[in-house]
């Protein structure tokens, strides 16, 4: 089918494009830099270059690609022009509107976007699953994000003439994310800056990047709406995976830090996934879409990531 993806040269855009080409999809990327054209070119796909807050433009190149389907992958945290975390904001809110209004526009039968999987209520036990509501009762810094993910939710699942469906990811690892041997999460367990925060308790449900794309390749062949978390089998809190990490990586053991001082020295947020946030459940995904993570567990995952690296 005709596919146009936004976010193609991303973490996760760097798996993605050469699985869709190879299940022969003929796919059309969007890019807002020039110098990455030739990257996607390269993956087999058609590249753009444009930017998703350009609407005019952005309505012509979705026309243009006669794309089936549209996949929403943007996000802004390898940004250099301005705050990471309020420009990924900004994309999921804006960036979202405008792609669904393009989508609509062409006559896209489909769209699926990327979300995230961490940013549902921390209260109650066990794992979240796609019931669970999302934190918008949350202190205000965790707020922001709640609300903008709500908004690509809402936005993806409730666009009018076309099929939602909207993947919530679990913590990415691999190549190209901040947990890259070289990335800022192993640098700073390196330099001894990453502590465990309180008991360490927040549960992450993290996901290799292999195993995201792959998922994402199965929704296509579903033809399914709704939302589905995308996430391995492992749940662990921070103070079971940090310890482990920081032994790969031949770091000193993480120090600690009491919640209150981590709520002034690193804010909300971090305190929020370091020390409250549930891991979530993928028994829905792997029900439905007939998905398997090929890496179930982040621990040898982890092990494959960071020895390769030495």
């Amino acid at each position: 089918m005709n596919i146009f993806i936004a976010g193609g040269t991303g973490a996760i855009g760097r798996v993605l494009v050469p699985l869709l080409v190879g299940a022969g999809h003929k796919v059309v990327a969007l890019t807002r830099s020039a110098d990455r054209a030739s990257q996607l070119e390269r993956m087999g796909a058609v590249p753009v270059v444009g930017d998703v807050y350009d609407e005019t433009r952005l309505v012509r190149s979705v026309a243009e690609s006669e794309a089936e389907v549209v996949i929403h992958q943007l996000t802004a945290f390898g940004t250099k022009d301005g705050d990471p975390y309020e420009e990924t904001i900004r994309v999921r809110i804006e960036g979202t509107r405008n792609l669904v209004s393009a989508a609509r526009a062409a006559g896209v039968r489909r769209i699926i976007a990327q979300s995230i999987s961490f940013m549902c209520s921390p209260f109650g036990g066990g794992l979240t699953d796609e019931e669970t509501p999302l934190y918008l009762d949350a202190p205000a810094a965790v707020r922001a994000l709640a609300e903008a993910v709500a908004s690509l939710e809402r936005q993806t699942l409730g666009a009018s003439g076309m099929s939602g469906t909207v993947l919530r990811y679990g913590w990415f690892y691999g190549p190209g994310t901040s947990y890259d041997p070289e990335g800022s999460i192993p640098r700073a367990i390196r330099q001894g800056t990453m502590p465990i925060v309180g008991a360490g308790a927040g549960t992450y449900s993290f996901i290799d990047l292999r195993d995201a794309a792959a998922a994402t390749l199965s929704v296509l062949a579903h033809e399914t709406s709704g939302i589905y978390n995308i996430v391995d089998e492992a749940p662990v809190p921070l103070n079971k995976w940090l310890p482990f990490a920081a032994g790969l990586l031949d770091a000193p053991a993480p120090g600690q830090i009491d919640e209150a001082s981590a709520r002034q020295k690193l804010g909300d947020l971090r305190v929020y996934y370091m020390n409250e946030q549930r891991g979530a459940s993928n028994a829905k995904a792997k029900r439905e879409l007939d998905w398997q993570p090929a890496f179930p567990s982040w621990r040898t995952g982890f092990e494959a990531l960071y020895r390769a690296g030495k």
